[in-house]
């Protein structure tokens, strides 16, 4: 058994992963998955506890959304504070040679904030690498989840450096997300009925890169994604490596950040922005209640939600086979009085389909899910938008989802221009069509 194998814990509920890490960093983290109430009660534990050191050195860590530990504007910052904290050199060589071993060098005065998830669990990596031999113990939480088959070598390096050193490494996982095989169709309970076809437009779509009082002033630096009209059928797996800008292109057509130029979804009904669901749907709370975000909005109102909710739940709990009752994992009634992750995820998701976008984006949908119950809730997901006539993408490096696509959108980028600004992009995003994606 290696090193990696001995050291990973693999839980089925995402609660039962989180309780575990906050255990082992002597409860340091304040839950978002339960709502304000939870998070505010956690944070005032926090604020009144007093450091006491007791276990002899610092657990070194990185949560279930690495950007949670990445505390400065830019990689540089961040390398460069660990080298400090560990008591190093923290010079432009050290910087250099750390960023180089983790893949970052074209990334380090790039803002923290446009960096993918994949880009940010190997910052995160890195940082952890340098604080090995300062720190009594690591813990990691989930990287299987933001790691590309490619890049897990990365983590493969931690774990040796900790072997070395002889410190403790507890990395953990939830079920089959370190899993490299396609789903069989054993697995894939929900057939898909009919696809849905759509296209992709971009036309001289430009996303700035850092922060301005003007956002789309030319003088800042920019990403750009090649002009693209190309015609897919859901659902629609998009693929491609940590950082050659699958989020950015979802973001660019989901209309969730600053963009000069055109990037739509069309499809025989309608042609407009997207709805995307975040790989870490925390963040996609905006610390709201279950009650509040099914409360409706402008958009789609409350009885919508719900009826599209009770949808995506049936369709779950039919092909698992399940119910709550039997205290197995699945969606729950909406008038429960306890959401766990998975509730949360469907009812994002109603709240979108909800609203009639053009399409739906799930950005890694089996974060926070095991191999399991991420295969049933995207299978639901796609079995309930296409009855709206609503295409679905996918975003993923895993390949378990091979068998249940339609079509494969391939996503790659340029090297990166560390001082473009005006007319020169600082890379651009190409897309093409892949095919069917098995």
């Amino acid at each position: 058994m290696s090193d990696l194998e001995s050291s990973t814990v693999f839980f089925d509920r995402f609660e039962a992963r989180e309780d575990a890490f906050r255990r082992l960093v002597d409860f340091k983290l304040a839950r978002r998955y339960g709502g304000p109430a939870l998070f505010w009660k956690d944070f005032r534990e926090i604020t009144s506890m007093v450091s006491d050191d007791r276990h002899g050195g610092l657990v070194a860590s990185i949560t279930s959304n690495p950007r949670d530990c990445l505390a400065f504007a830019t990689a540089e910052q961040i390398l460069r504070a660990a080298l400090m904290s560990a008591g190093e050199e923290c010079s432009d060589r050290a910087v250099a040679e750390v960023a180089s071993r983790f893949g970052l060098a074209g990334l380090l005065t790039q803002p923290i904030r446009t960096l993918s998830g994949g880009e940010s669990v190997k910052l995160a990596l890195a940082k952890i690498f340098i604080s090995i031999p300062s720190c009594r113990m690591v813990v990691i939480s989930s990287p299987f989840a933001w790691l590309s088959p490619a890049n897990r070598r990365l983590l493969d390096t931690v774990v040796e450096r900790c072997r070395r050193a002889g410190k403790t490494l507890s990395i953990l996982a939830m079920e089959g997300e370190n899993d490299l095989t396609p789903a069989s169709s054993e697995e894939n309970r929900i057939p898909i009925q009919r696809p849905v076809p759509f296209a992709l437009k971009m036309s001289g779509a430009r996303i700035p890169l850092t922060l301005s009082l003007n956002p789309l002033d030319d003088s800042v630096p920019y990403a750009a994604i090649a002009d693209t009209d190309l015609e897919f059928e859901s659902p629609c797996l998009i693929s491609g490596e940590n950082g050659q800008g699958k989020s950015l292109v979802a973001r660019a057509v989901a209309g969730s950040l600053s963009l000069r130029g055109q990037a739509v979804v069309k499809t025989e009904r309608w042609e407009g922005p997207a709805s995307l669901l975040f790989q870490d749907v925390q963040t996609q709370t905006l610390m709201r209640s279950f009650e509040e975000i099914g409360a409706g909005s402008g958009q789609a109102d409350s009885a919508s939600i719900r009826s599209v909710f009770s949808e995506i739940a049936k369709a779950y709990n039919g092909a698992a086979g399940i119910s709550r009752r039997d205290g197995d994992p699945g969606i729950g009634d909406f008038e429960a009085s306890l959401h766990p992750l998975i509730d949360v995820k469907a009812l994002l998701v109603a709240a979108r389909l909800a609203a009639a976008p053009s399409a739906l984006v799930l950005d890694e949908p089996d974060w926070g899910l095991s191999r399991r119950s991420a295969l049933r809730f995207v299978g639901a997901v796609i079995a309930t938008a296409h009855r709206r006539d609503i295409p679905v993408m996918l975003i993923s490096h895993k390949p378990w989802w091979r068998l249940m696509m339609c079509s494969r959108l391939l996503v790659s980028r340029s090297e990166s221009r560390c001082q473009a600004t005006g007319d020169e992009p600082v890379f651009t995003v190409f897309l093409r069509h892949g095919g069917r994606a098995s």
